[in-house]
C-alpha cells in the first residue's frame, strides 16, 4: 500500500509537470565575420582540367587568360615575398630568386605569366592599334598602379632613369 500510495503521487507529479518553453530565437540576426584564404596548389602531372590550362603557352587571349586566373595566387604569394616585382614594361622580374626546386619554381611561374602577359599585349596593341613598345608601357603603368603598397614596381627617377622602389 506505501508503493500504491508512492507511485499514486508520482504519476500524478509527472502528469502535472507541463513542458518548459524554451525560446531559441535571437532578437537580432547572429552576424558571423569571417576572413579565409585558400591556397590551391597542384602539384605534378595530370589529366585535370587545371593541369590543362596550367600548359604551354598556346590558344589564344582566351587560354591565357584563363592561365594567368590559375596562377594568380602563386604570383601574388611571389610579390608578398618580395620576390618580384612589376618591371616598366608590365613584365614581371624575378628580383630574388630562392635556391633549390621553389626557386625554379617561382622561375617558371614568371615565365609562363610574362609569356601569357606578352600574348594579351599584342593582341590588345592590335586592337588599338599600338605598337608592342607603347602598350608595354601602358600595361607596365597599369600594373604599377594596381600594386599593393610595400610590394616592388620598378620607377622613373628624377634624371629619368629607372630604379626599384617599394611601392608607397
Amino acid at each position: 500500500m506505501k508503493n500504491s500510495a508512492f507511485f499514486s503521487a508520482f504519476v500524478l507529479l509527472v502528469a502535472g509537470c507541463r513542458p518548459l518553453d524554451v525560446n531559441l530565437s535571437t532578437p537580432e540576426p547572429i552576424v558571423v565575420d569571417v576572413n579565409m584564404r585558400v591556397d590551391i596548389y597542384e602539384r605534378g602531372g595530370g589529366s585535370s582540367a587545371t593541369a590543362r590550362v596550367q600548359g604551354t603557352p598556346g590558344g589564344g587571349v582566351p587560354a591565357a587568360d584563363a592561365r594567368r586566373r590559375a596562377r594568380m595566387g602563386d604570383i601574388q604569394t611571389f610579390k608578398n615575398s618580395r620576390l618580384v616585382g612589376e618591371g616598366r614594361d608590365g613584365l614581371l622580374v624575378v628580383l630574388e630568386q630562392p635556391e633549390g626546386s621553389y626557386g625554379k619554381f617561382v622561375a617558371k611561374t614568371v615565365a609562363e605569366e610574362n609569356a601569357d602577359r606578352l600574348v594579351m599585349m599584342r593582341q590588345l596593341a592590335t586592337e588599338r592599334s599600338l605598337s608592342l613598345e607603347e602598350m608595354q608601357k601602358q600595361q607596365g603603368e597599369l600594373w604599377r598602379n594596381r600594386s599593393f603598397s610595400g610590394e616592388w614596381i620598378e620607377k622613373v627617377g628624377d634624371g629619368g632613369s629607372w630604379a626599384w622602389v617599394q611601392k608607397p
